[in-house]
């Protein structure tokens, strides 16, 4: 018994021992794994950093405007918005400087705001990799990549900067096409700086669910913390990253320990539970990774591919494609009127619309065909193994058609449209940046044409496209000399056009190679780019400058919906009639029925002031709308115009006379002056003054004349020359 005892004893203390020696083991061997993946994480995070900067400049870099704007003569507005400003808000660069050829510093951006006066000086860092890169290019590597056969060169390195940890990465400014020409080494310099404490170190432990992490270029790691260490190219130490990594394996050595001590015969369920827990400790560390990984490269609301991993997912099936295995589809979509929604229905039913969306456009695709949300109401599809065009075609009907069914959103259903621009590879390249921005010059072409549609990229887009952008750089210009845009006058006659009320003053462009360009085009073009205020301001104050000194009872001004929606337009106005000295009482702003239908609650403020300080507005192009009597009935205007569309088959339609005759009665019956535009014949004269319409516009009357043929018009006071269409003298 004795011997048995001793022997069962030693039996226990054995097993007791194996397994604690496992326990121990495991614990370690466990702690050791996340040690590992967390060093392998923030590895990543870094690489993942920098090769990212570079990519993100690449998108300013490569582009003709960028050339323009710093090399001929420095634009620094322009390049504190789309080079300084742009990169910070847009891709969370903390630093943003532009270098001349002598790697002088000619801009430099902070933390989103222009530097007022920077030091000539850029950083040392900055400079060294200045210097390098300029190296480089002096030994060809610009005519490499002028050649495809590399990207756009660029020097990048780890380096403090302003005492601070940062990733910094240098890249010339190029022109994307052959229009614009540097001389070879004269090239400006973009140099962004991320830096790698503070809102990185922050980004990097949500992401990777890091505890404690902090940066220190000091050695004072404790023995409970892991660190990272950051080197420059060169090999020097810059710092290092550290964190207190959470160590399952002792945590759970801890918890079974005391269970051994105090129960050796217990030890098998120990075991057993031991066993399960490690493995379920384990798995939540598989799972904690993969989740961390999904959210990297998945959008949060759709659980679609983000932008980076579509990327990815686009290049593998280019590389395919280069290989001649197949062709593929590249398909930018884009939401019509999705603003709509959230401003009527609120964003969190635009977030339902958007995620109900993405299940719809999930469902249309192939096996293999890639899905992403590129941000907002923006898509992305890359359609691999494509057959031939009418395959795209058809996925592009049923999308558009799985759009345009209104949708539940909660609180009501919202209905939106869909455009797509569509690029083929290797038809329209196999450059994943090229083949992007030609998908998004068909997507541009799509949403140009009203929405609802899809367009295939062709050369002739990319040639208008450039055209426009030209046509932008002309009227910037003829903005800034204000030489080649000129304001006419059209005169407005009292009815039976005997008496001479009022003028519209109109704008002409008369560019000097084009000739005379038209408002449909420049009008729309200003709205596009951000010109109209300036284009606005213009024909307004040239208007009551020239016309104010005219004994006339109005002057009218056309106003366009972007201008109303300034919230400063109604006080600018009233500076310019305050600097020219006109009346208030004697401009008239037209407007549009769109412009009232699609108003927004600054220009609905904007509206009442103007009207409160005297001025008359006017619904310009009445008939054309859909609401135009429910604004008449709240007194919004002081003036309709007939759409010429109407005053055109006066006499010749009776429908026609029919509807003039009752936006004529309609009009007076709520006290508001009707003036009709487009007469061209006598016949249209007579109707419109029988009829009793207020004020009388058209060729027949007189074509809009220059301010010197206004003042002899006014002068001679002379009867109406119904052939000429001018006063006789």
């Amino acid at each position: 018994m004795r011997a048995l005892a001793v022997a069962s004893v030693l039996t226990i203390a054995f097993a007791a021992l194996i397994v604690l020696g496992a326990v121990w083991w495991s614990a370690t061997r466990a702690d050791t794994a996340a040690k590992d993946r967390l060093f392998q994480t923030v590895s990543f995070a870094l690489k993942d950093a920098e090769k990212k900067i570079p990519y993100d400049q690449e998108s300013v870099a490569y582009w003709d405007e960028a050339v323009v704007n710093t090399h001929d003569a420095f634009n620094e507005t322009w390049v504190d918005v789309n080079l300084g400003v742009w990169m910070h808000t847009y891709f969370k660069h903390d630093r943003v400087n532009i270098l001349d050829a002598k790697n002088r510093l000619a801009y430099a951006m902070a933390d989103g705001e222009k530097v007022a006066d920077p030091d000539r000086i850029p950083s040392p860092v900055i400079e060294d990799l200045a210097v390098q890169l300029r190296h480089n290019i002096a030994e060809g590597a610009l005519d490499h990549f002028e050649a495809e056969e590399t990207r756009i060169p660029r020097i990048q390195d780890l380096g403090i900067v302003d005492g601070r940890p940062a990733i910094v990465s240098v890249m010339p400014l190029v022109p994307h096409t052959r229009g614009v020409v540097q001389a070879r080494g004269s090239e400006f310099l973009i140099a962004s700086v991320r830096f790698l404490d503070e809102s990185f170190l922050a980004d990097l432990a949500e992401a990777n669910l890091l505890y404690r992490v902090r940066f220190s270029r000091a050695d004072d790691i404790k023995p409970k913390e892991q660190s990272y260490p950051l080197k420059s190219r060169a090999g020097s130490s810059i710092g290092r990253f550290v964190w207190t990594p959470k160590l399952p394996g002792t945590r759970i050595l801890s918890e079974v320990l005391p269970v051994l001590g105090a129960c050796l015969l217990g030890i098998g369920i120990a075991v057993v539970f031991l066993i399960r827990h490690l493995r379920r400790t384990y798995t939540e560390l598989v799972s904690s990774e993969a989740h961390a990984k999904h959210l990297a490269f998945h959008d949060a609301l759709t659980g679609l591919p983000n932008r980076a991993y579509f990327n990815s997912r686009l290049d593998s099936a280019l590389d395919d494609v280069r290989n001649g295995r197949g062709q593929l589809a590249l398909m930018f979509l884009d939401l019509d009127r999705f603003k709509q929604v959230n401003d009527t229905l609120g964003h969190a039913a635009g977030d339902v619309l958007i995620s109900n969306l993405a299940s719809h456009l999930s469902a249309a695709l192939r096996p293999g065909d890639v899905l992403a949300r590129m941000g907002g109401d923006e898509f992305a599809i890359v359609m691999r193994d494509v057959r031939g065009r009418t395959e795209v075609e058809a996925l592009c009907r049923e999308l558009v058609d799985i759009v345009s069914k209104p949708h539940d959103v909660g609180c009501g259903q919202a209905v939106v449209g869909l455009s797509i621009g569509i690029a083929m590879a290797p038809q329209a390249g196999t450059d994943r940046s090229e083949l992007a921005r030609r998908a998004d010059i068909a997507l541009y072409k799509a949403k140009r044409s009203g929405g609802q549609h899809f367009e295939f990229f062709t050369e002739h887009m990319s040639q208008s496209v450039q055209q426009r952008r030209d046509l932008e750089i002309d009227l910037r210009h003829a903005l800034d000399s204000g030489h080649e845009l000129e304001v006419v006058f059209q005169p407005v006659y009292s009815v039976g056009g005997t008496a001479l009320t009022g003028v519209e003053a109109l704008l002409r462009w008369n560019h000097p190679r084009a000739g005379a360009v038209s408002p449909y085009t420049f009008i729309g073009l200003a709205e596009d780019c951000g010109l109209i205020d300036r284009l606005g301001d213009l024909v307004l104050r040239r208007a009551c400058a020239v016309a104010g000194a005219w004994d006339l009872k109005t002057i009218s001004v056309n106003v366009s919906a972007m201008q109303l929606r300034h919230g400063t337009f109604a006080q600018r106005v009233l500076d310019l009639l305050a600097e020219t000295g006109m009346s208030p009482k004697r401009l008239e702003i037209e407007i549009t029925e769109s412009t009232l239908l699609a108003g927004t609650e600054a220009s609905s403020r904007n509206l009442k002031a103007l009207r409160a300080a005297g001025i008359k507005v006017s619904l310009d192009d009445f008939g054309t709308g859909h609401s135009s009597l429910s604004y008449l009935m709240k007194l919004e205007v002081d003036r309709i115009k007939i759409d010429r569309s109407f005053v055109r088959h006066v006499g010749k339609i009776e429908q026609s006379d029919s509807i003039v005759q009752a936006i004529v009665t309609m009009a007076h019956a709520v006290g508001v002056s009707v003036t009709a535009e487009g007469v061209e014949t006598r016949e249209q004269l007579d109707f419109l003054t029988r009829i009793g319409c207020s004020d009388l516009q058209g060729y027949l009357l007189s074509p809009p004349l220059s301010a010197l043929r206004m003042v002899e018009l006014i002068a001679s006071k002379g009867p109406r020359n119904e052939k000429s269409g001018t006063e006789a003298a």
